[in-house]
């Protein structure tokens, strides 16, 4: 037996090209296996798509609520205050060098800015305005140097970071990177 009549569900023969009960196409209706895979896949992919979009929206909600946002480039309006420490003196801004950002209750300014001097001179410079209680590690052809402490309810943190300008040999790029998180 080929299969069984699509009308009238009498069994057919293989030989036959017409069901001789009721005279109806012997052609049997088949479930496509491919049909079965392709409603699968597309019930995974619209379930992906919807878990995708529920994490991007949650993302921006958190950083959109609150106060929570970011600003770069020229837009983000960094100070000497913002910063929490001087800047070196003499030291160009880059353009597109700045940070603005708060997430969380987490506030990080950040700004950068280059010198013709070498980064012996700005290092002492730095660790001078740190103080002793700064931390200064050397990696990769980095140097930084960092100061954390409590202040109040906040945890605040000044990082400095020097490396060798790429643009020109002998000056040295300037990273100055302050970060308060409110303590709980």
């Amino acid at each position: 037996m080929a299969g069984f009549c699509a009308k009238c569900g009498v069994p057919l023969e293989s030989s036959t090209g017409f069901c001789a009960s009721c005279g109806a196409s012997a052609a049997t209706k088949k479930t496509s296996v491919w049909k079965i895979v392709l409603i699968v896949a597309a019930v995974v992919v619209v379930l992906v798509l919807l878990g995708v979009g529920t994490l991007g929206f949650l993302g921006w909600r958190a950083m959109h609520s609150s106060g929570n946002g970011m600003t770069m480039g020229q837009a983000a309006k960094v100070s000497e205050t913002d910063l929490g420490v001087s800047i070196y003196p003499g030291a160009v801004r880059m353009e597109s060098g700045s940070l603005r950002m708060k997430v969380l209750g987490i506030e990080s300014e950040a700004a950068s800015y280059t010198t013709g001097d070498p980064i012996s001179s700005v290092l002492s410079y730095y660790q001078d305005k740190l103080g002793p209680n700064a931390s200064t590690t050397e990696r990769n052809g980095m140097t930084t140097i960092n100061l954390s402490g409590i202040h109040g309810n906040a945890k605040e943190s000044v990082m400095v970071a020097l490396k060798p300008s790429v643009q020109a040999a002998g000056s040295t790029q300037i990273t100055i990177t302050h970060t308060k998180a409110v303590v709980q």
